[in-house]
């Protein structure tokens, strides 16, 4: 079975750059178990980013997709892999 991959990008208001992140784990088997974890791994970002006293006060906006290995290559255009 092909496991997911939860790709974020979060954009704090203001900043010229978003940050993006890729999580893949085992227990991302379905699209459910993947989806299961935005809201925690979205609450862990947004307490790391309000540690940051330049972006205190500041809205975060997340952009979160679970993808299988042939959706991530069909986003990303990649045409091959060895894994």
């Amino acid at each position: 079975m092909d496991a997911f991959t939860m790709v974020i990008m979060a954009c704090v208001a203001g900043e010229a750059h978003c940050a993006t992140s890729r999580i893949s784990e085992m227990g991302f088997t379905t699209a459910q178990a993947c989806e299961a974890r935005i809201d925690d791994i979205a609450r862990t970002m947004t307490r790391e980013f309000g540690k940051r006293p330049e972006f205190k006060g500041r809205q975060v906006t997340y952009d979160v997709s679970c993808m299988d290995r042939a959706q991530l290559a069909a986003k990303f255009g990649i045409a091959s892999s060895d894994t």
